[in-house]
């Protein structure tokens, strides 16, 4: 992750609302895209039934203001079909795949 800021947002929703809300979050997707800082993101969806989250989006920026900067011009903020909670996180740790020589890497 490269020490970037890294926001993780479980959304609750239901079966019978998600696919409008994935439009929504593909076009607002391709608005963060275009914004300063604005590394990747990733939507996940459970795979475990009756999960609380049945949706996880995953948001990497180069910094936490980038984020913020951002924010001012997320169209989802505005969305009523999802309940989302949002938060950021920094990596402390990160485990790698094994060398050949044996033993994992640890990074962070």
């Amino acid at each position: 992750m490269d020490n970037h800021y890294v926001v993780i947002i479980p959304i609750e929703i239901d079966d019978e609302s998600e696919d409008a809300y994935l439009a929504m979050w593909q076009d607002g997707a391709e608005l963060m895209a275009a914004q300063p800082g604005f590394v990747r993101a990733s939507m996940f969806r459970t795979v475990v039934p009756g999960s609380r989250f049945t949706l996880v989006t995953v948001a990497e920026w180069e910094t936490a203001g980038h984020w913020a900067e951002a924010m001012n011009v997320c169209p989802m903020l505005a969305q009523r079909t999802a309940v989302v909670h949002a938060s950021g996180y920094e990596a402390i740790r990160t485990v790698l795949p094994r060398s050949e020589k044996g033993g994992t890497r640890t990074a962070g």
